[in-house]
This record gives structure tokens, sequence and C-alpha cells, in this order.
């Protein structure tokens, strides 16, 4: 990967612990909190944050899809629950910028192609996990091929395997080996499908 101008690092799953919000787990019981394995993509915004010290890292996600009505009205935004955690992670406040109009999939990568365009950025990564991928690469081929020349996706998994395989390579491994995954995976690729096919409900 050259160098990005911008990394961006998009919202996952959240859950709650101790009145404290944080992305998901890579786990059975985070997968029914929405979107597993969040906070791997914040492990892997952080090293690529210190491969890459010139470049700003974009904290992308609004309310979120699919809000529960009884959720606490005081929740915080995904980008800002993500900022928080890179900020934990030592990441410099002053490098993370927020962007807080989408809250699915498609509309952060139509966030994505307006601040490519204000910013005059020339390479972007996008960070997510290595399931949803194929997802968003579909989503450019069909709906956003003018980003495709400046646009890298980057898989958490990769990141963090090549980082520590011996810390992050068993537990990834289980996950995608358990049956909750099989499930979600069956369903991206359903998803896949009906972009393709024209019959994908875009949000």
């Amino acid at each position: 990967m050259k160098a990005p101008d911008a990394i961006v690092v998009l919202s996952g799953g959240i859950k709650q612990i101790a009145g404290r919000w944080v992305s998901t787990d890579f786990t059975d019981h985070d997968d029914r909190q929405g979107a597993p394995g969040a906070s791997l993509r914040v492990a892997a915004a952080t090293i690529l944050s210190k491969r890459y010290p010139s470049a700003r890292i974009i904290a992308s996600g609004g309310a979120g899809y699919d809000v529960p009505e009884d959720a606490p009205k005081n929740r915080p935004l995904l980008c800002e629950i993500l900022k928080a955690e890179l900020v934990a992670a030592d990441v410099p406040e002053e490098r993370i910028e927020l962007e807080n109009a989408s809250n699915t999939t498609y509309q952060q990568l139509q966030q994505l192609e307006i601040l490519i365009r204000h910013r005059s950025f020339r390479s972007v990564a996008i960070i997510s996990s290595r399931w949803h991928l194929p997802r968003i690469e579909t989503m450019l081929n069909v709906k956003f091929s003018a980003l495709r020349a400046s646009v890298g996706l980057v898989s958490a998994e990769e990141i963090l395997i090549e980082a520590d395989p011996a810390r992050w390579g068993p537990m990834i491994a289980k996950a995608y080996a358990s049956a909750f995954m099989a499930e979600r995976m069956a369903n991206e690729n359903r998803g896949i499908s009906q972009i393709k096919n024209g019959t994908y409900q875009f949000r």
C-alpha cells in the first residue's frame, strides 16, 4: 500500500460495558449486538496510524442503522465511540476527524466520495473487517467507480495478524470457523448478489 492521505475507519457494532460504549469484539455474543469485530478495526487503524504518521484518520459513522427504540437517548455517535477508542490507543486526537452523517455502508461511501472531492485526497485506505470488504468492493464497482483509483480496501484482520500472529491469528481463525460467521458471510454474499442483479436496497 502506498502512503495514504487518509485512513478511514468504518464503524461496526457497538455494546455497552459498565456504562461505557465500545466497539464489538469478534464473538458470537457480540455478533448479536451488530457487526462483530469492530474493535479489530480500531486496533488495525492504530497500527496504520503509526505506519503512516502524516495520514488523517477519519472515524466514520453517525447514529447507526436500525437503532433499537429503547436505545439510550444519550448514546454517542458511532464516530465518537471510534474516536474515543483511537485516542485511548494513543492516536493523537488532532489527527482524527469525525464523519457523522452516515448510518450504513452505502452512506459511508457516499460521504467518503464527498470528502475526497472536497479535500483532494489522492489516496485513501478504508479499514473494515475481512468479511465486510467484498460487499464494499462490489458497491464501489457498481455505484462509485470513480473512487476506485484513489481508494484501497484494508482488512483489519490481515493487519493484525501481520503485526502479531501469535496474539491475533488463533482468535481470528476461531471466529471465522464459527457458525455465527458462516451465517453472517452467507448474508453478505446474498447482499453482493443483490447489488449485482439490481435488487439491493441501498440505504
